[in-house]
C-alpha cells in the first residue's frame, strides 16, 4: 500500500470513528478495524467477508456482533448498502469518500463478482420523462450490474 493511500485510508477511519461518536457510539478497536477494511476495500463486500476477516483477528467475535454493527454503521451513515442477487452488500458511504475525493453526485457501476465500484457520473434522472410534479422525491438511486474487466476476463 502506497503512503498516500495509507493517509487517506487513516483519514477514512478517523471520518468514520467520528461520525459513530456524534451518533453517540463509542470508539472501539474492533470498528476501527471495520472501518478500515472497508476504507481498504472501497468496494462493495458483504457481511460474511467483514466477518472472516475480523475473525482472524479476534476469534470469538461472532457473525451477529460484526453484522451488528455493519447495520449501525448504515444506520448513521457510515456505510451505504445495495442488494444483489438476494444478497446485502455495503461500502464506505460515497458521502464520506466525497470529502476525500471531490466527486459530485453519481452513481454506481458494481462487479457482480468481486464488488469492485466504479463512478458514473451520468444521472438517468435526467432522462426520466413522466410528470412528477405531485410528487415529493426524497432520493433516487441508480446502480449498474455486471463483470468489471478482470472478473470478464476470467
Amino acid at each position: 500500500m502506497k503512503l498516500g493511500q495509507n493517509n487517506q485510508i487513516q483519514e477514512l477511519v478517523a471520518a468514520g470513528i467520528e461520525k459513530l461518536k456524534e451518533a453517540g457510539f463509542k470508539s472501539t478497536k474492533k470498528r476501527q478495524e471495520i472501518i478500515e477494511l472497508f476504507a481498504e476495500n472501497q468496494r462493495y463486500l458483504n457481511a460474511a467477508f467483514i466477518h472472516q476477516e475480523m475473525s482472524e483477528r479476534y476469534p470469538t467475535m461472532s457473525y451477529n456482533t460484526t453484522y451488528r454493527n455493519i447495520y449501525d454503521f448504515v444506520e448513521v451513515g457510515l456505510l451505504e448498502a445495495t442488494e444483489f442477487n438476494q444478497e446485502q452488500l455495503f461500502r464506505i458511504n460515497c458521502h464520506i469518500l466525497d470529502q476525500h475525493s471531490h466527486h459530485d453526485h453519481h452513481h454506481h457501476f458494481i462487479c457482480r463478482n468481486c464488488g469492485l465500484t466504479l463512478l458514473l457520473d451520468a444521472c438517468p434522472m435526467q432522462q426520466v420523462t413522466t410528470d412528477l410534479s405531485e410528487v415529493v422525491i426524497e432520493s433516487h438511486r441508480f446502480e449498474v450490474f455486471g463483470l468489471c474487466k478482470n472478473c470478464a476476463r476470467k
